[in-house]
């Protein structure tokens, strides 16, 4: 009996433990829950979310790139890629029929047979067969032939496709990368200074316990804002047609490079063509490729000496040679002759280097730096694209005499066809200075740019150019009726190994029409041509064939009444 009592007593105390374990246990779970659900329940909330919501990128699509005359020249079109899921392949003949179903639909499959299976070897998930080859009009025909395939996978990409139509502005348009980021030329420039890209846009919204959106359940929208289309100043019709005149007369002069610029007097380039021997894509000699211009450059000096106050009716000794600093300099040895004492459109008309030296003198050193800096020949061109260049001058400041003798007659220097025709633009335009552009209407108010020539000077050299091609060596340039002007230039080439390539040459001819009123400057060099190779007999004609290819194109009536006027 009293062992009875002792154990009803543990029993009860134990008992008594227990219940208050499990009344303890279940205040602790009712603090619990309040704590969750009543006192912190927004901290919860908000973590629970922040486990099952997520963000979907919507990209925008790339803006068009098109021509002056508003024809489209590169476009973004919704594309699909396939992937393939290695782990989930049932046997080598379902591999045979992925394949060869895309080999069939002209799709070149980046894995082989053996490639995907060490793939499923490895036990990899996930790999790319094909990206950004399918588009809209085969998209439902590939669905079809993988539709019972749990190992194909056709993928929408978040980004476009991009198409260019024209191969003639391959180099200037450049491409872009698998993503749509511009990588080459103007479209890799316009990623950085302009709206093409667009704004992407994004989902934020809830997600299944399989990671699988729930589009019933969106937390934030932003749309995506698609590209602005650029409008460019060149003229695709105008640019093939100078591609297959530059490419003819490469053959015909069997010439290593000849290259044709065309702007009009805002500075904006309708047509940018190089053509050559050895082609690298994606260069455009005419923007990136310096040369030593030779007697073009002959302008800039007769126009400083110009705008400075020199009288034109002022004679120069023109030669026949000119010593400086010990240095013996020659006129070209070209059948022109000198009396000795020339005025500058003489000067310029016969293209006597000994004369260009004897202005640059009068026109002082420090003069001629202030020019060199004021007419943009220590700046880019201006141009819209990655491969454009500064002149090679140098710092001019204690270089001898000498040093400005060979540049006054375009020796010594190099620069790009687009520096010269920047200063044929300002010449052509009245005086103000623009920066070239392959953008349409960017230079419209160029008339608020500074004027850096004055308009004496202005209508002074314009009849200097007028002269070249009326009684100089520029002759064959001219076209009747269209009132040519325009500068020659021969110039040897530069060796790489210092000094000059013997035989080796660079013909060029810049200029503009009409002269009293200019509308388009044309820039022609024709690098190493075999046989003939002065300016006046080589590139001055393809000056010529340029202006009639513009008169066709525009349908340009002549100038006559225009010249009376």
């Amino acid at each position: 009996m009293k062992k009875h009592k002792e154990f009803e007593k543990v029993f009860k105390k134990r008992v008594s433990i227990v219940f208050y374990c499990s009344v303890l246990f279940c205040l602790i779970i009712v603090y619990k829950l309040v704590y969750i659900h009543i006192i912190n329940r927004d901290f919860y909330i908000k973590k629970a979310q922040n486990q099952s919501i997520g963000k979907i990128e919507l990209h925008a699509f790339r803006g068009r790139i098109l021509d002056r005359n508003n024809l489209v020249l590169a476009y973004s079109i919704p594309s699909y890629s396939i992937a393939i899921r290695p782990t989930l392949i049932n046997n080598e003949k379902e591999i045979d029929y992925i394949l060869d179903t895309l080999k069939n639909l002209n799709i070149n499959p980046y894995l082989t047979k053996s490639e995907i299976l060490k793939l499923r070897d490895q036990r990899v998930p996930f790999a790319w067969l094909s990206r950004k080859t399918i588009e809209n009009y085969n998209y439902s025909q590939l669905f079809s032939f993988f539709n019972n395939f749990n190992s194909v996978e056709i993928v929408r990409e978040p980004s476009g496709k991009r198409i260019y139509n024209f191969k003639d502005l391959t180099d200037i348009i450049g491409i872009v990368d698998i993503d749509e980021k511009g990588i080459e030329g103007l479209e890799l420039y316009l990623d950085k200074n302009s709206k093409i890209k667009g704004q992407d846009g994004y989902y934020i919204l809830q997600f299944d316990g399989q990671g699988n959106p729930i589009y019933t359940k969106v937390i934030d929208y932003k749309k995506p804002i698609d590209g602005q289309d650029i409008t460019l100043s060149i003229d695709a019709k105008l640019q093939t047609a100078l591609s297959n005149l530059a490419y003819q007369k490469l053959l015909e002069h069997h010439a290593k490079e000849v290259s044709v610029v065309v702007a009009n007097k805002y500075g904006e380039i309708l047509a940018c063509v190089s053509q050559e021997k050895e082609h690298i894509n994606f260069r455009v000699n005419a923007i990136g490729k310096m040369y030593e211009p030779g007697s073009i450059f002959k302008i800039f000096t007769i126009v400083s000496a110009l705008d400075s106050g020199i009288s034109p009716d002022k004679k120069f000794f023109s030669g026949p040679s000119i010593v400086v600093d010990g240095w013996t300099i020659s006129n070209a040895d070209d059948g022109l002759y000198t009396s000795g004492q020339e005025n500058l459109e003489d000067i310029l008309t016969y293209s006597f280097n000994v004369g260009t030296v004897s202005v640059m003198k009068e026109l002082g050193t420090k003069k001629f730096i202030e020019y060199l800096y004021k007419l943009g020949f220590y700046e880019f061109s201006g141009v819209e694209h990655p491969s454009d260049v500064k002149p090679l001058i140098g710092d001019l400041t204690n270089e001898p005499m000498v040093r400005f003798a060979t540049i006054s007659f375009g020796q010594g220097i190099a620069i790009s066809p687009l520096h010269i025709t920047k200063l044929m633009t300002i010449i052509a335009n009245g005086g103000y200075k623009v920066n070239l552009t392959f953008i349409k209407d960017k230079n419209k108010d160029y008339k608020k740019n500074l004027k850096v020539l004055n308009d004496y000077a202005i209508k002074e050299i314009r009849k200097y150019l007028r002269s070249v091609v009326v009684r100089g060596t520029g002759k064959k340039a001219e076209v009747e009726g269209y009132f040519c002007a325009g500068k020659t230039g021969t110039a040897q080439m530069v060796s790489d190994k210092g000094g000059y390539e013997p035989g080796k040459y660079a013909a060029s001819f810049v200029g503009f029409f009409p002269y009293f009123d200019p509308q388009y400057i044309i820039f022609v060099v024709v690098k190493e041509p075999v046989g003939m190779y002065y300016g006046g007999q080589v590139a001055a004609p393809i000056f010529h064939q340029t202006v009639l290819t513009l008169i066709s194109i525009y349908n340009i009536k002549p100038f006559y009444d225009n010249y009376r006027n």
